[in-house]
């Protein structure tokens, strides 16, 4: 698996969350459809506070975040929340017809030490897009 990442949000500047996908968990294992793990490095960057986060999310869990963004991409839909890497990871979402959709983001750690990051990234259709798509391609990686 060629290593990529997905972005949520705007641009560098301004909040956002990069997920960095590095490669499988069990590379030498297959797992049925959808239920490999991959390893991800979350990048939250909210200025002034930047964090990695080393976690283990499905492919499952990020196609269905993909399933949802082309559905709110193509105009109002419900609101909704995605918890990943077993509840270290999660983000939720409130599309909205008279602005930019905002998605709280929810990071945890209690490996080393006890972190807790909570922040909101603003996402307009042409970052949602972009989105969209970075987690193609991702698809493309886990089948080959």
């Amino acid at each position: 698996m060629v290593p990529l990442s997905v972005r949520l949000g705007h641009d560098e500047r301004k909040p956002h969350v990069r997920l960095e996908v590095i490669g499988f968990k069990h590379p030498e294992v297959v797992e049925p459809d959808g239920l490999d793990l991959l390893v991800c490095r979350v990048h939250a960057n909210a200025t002034p506070v930047s964090a990695t986060f080393d976690l283990s999310v499905s492919v499952a869990e990020l196609l269905d975040l993909r399933n949802y963004l082309a559905q709110i991409n193509s105009g109002n839909g419900p609101p909704a929340t995605f918890s990943m890497a077993g509840g270290l990871f999660s983000l939720s979402f409130a599309p909205s017809r008279r602005g930019p959709v905002l998605c709280a983001v929810f990071l945890k750690s209690i490996d080393a030490s006890h972190v807790r990051l909570e922040y909101l990234v603003t996402l307009e259709p042409e970052s949602i897009t972009r989105s969209l798509a970075d987690l193609a391609l991702l698809e493309k990686a886990a089948a080959e």
